[in-house]
């Protein structure tokens, strides 16, 4: 089975507007995990994990195939 391509994306090293933007992007991303706080950002990782682990054990089969 031919898998499907992947969409045209540009290649080779960021530009300095993309690097200057990723880096805005995870300073809000930080300041937004802040004022949440430890206890919410640590229960939103702890439904996670589970969901993973829910997930990963639905599939062992397939990943033992």
């Amino acid at each position: 089975m031919a898998t499907s391509p992947k969409p045209n994306r540009p290649r080779g090293p960021w530009t300095p507007e993309e690097i200057a933007r990723n880096e805005r992007v995870a300073q809000i991303r930080v300041r937004e995990d802040r004022k949440r706080g430890v206890s919410a950002n640590l229960e939103d990782l702890v439904k996670l994990t589970r969901f993973a682990n829910r997930l990963a054990e639905g599939f062992r089969d397939a990943r033992r195939a």
